[in-house]
């Protein structure tokens, strides 16, 4: 049995440079939108569902309710989100793309696309694999290490 473990350390220790450049070069691509990267972020989760709430947007990223809720009301503001009533929770109104929101998501996207296309040819498929199998297990183990330092909710 191998003993060796891996210093994952210099891996981890480069995630949060590649998030800044990331989310400047996403600003930079997406300004005419008038779309942040946050912005961008609640987009995707809005566009995979037919509503959700600000909380359960929240419970998906380690950022806080109230976070969420200014871009909420950017993207309302914006005419790419809406309030619609949820059946489920008078108070916790659902959050759904509009029309536009929609139109510009996937603008958005098509434009990340092809710039990412050009990075593309350097990255073997097997190196793209083994990252992410690893960001995959990470993710897993992180988030087992978590869930167990978590304090219940309270009740309502």
């Amino acid at each position: 049995m191998s003993t060796w473990q891996p210093d994952l350390a210099p891996f981890v220790n480069r995630i949060p440079r590649l998030y800044f450049l990331l989310r400047t070069v996403g600003d930079a691509l997406h300004a005419d939108l008038g779309i942040s990267t946050g912005m961008r972020g609640v987009m995707v989760s809005l566009a995979a569902s037919d509503g959700r709430t600000v909380p359960d947007l929240a419970r998906e990223r380690p950022v806080s309710r109230q976070h969420i809720q200014v871009l909420v009301n950017e993207l309302v503001a914006g005419g790419l989100a809406q309030v619609l009533p949820n059946p489920s929770h008078r108070r916790s109104p659902l959050i759904a793309l509009t029309d536009e929101g929609r139109r510009r998501l996937r603008t958005l996207l098509d434009r990340e696309r092809a710039l990412l296309a050009a990075t593309a040819p350097a990255v073997s498929a097997t190196d793209l694999a083994g990252a992410v199998r690893v960001f995959d297990e990470l993710e897993r183990d992180l988030t087992r290490r978590l869930a167990g330092t978590r304090k219940p909710a309270p009740a309502l």
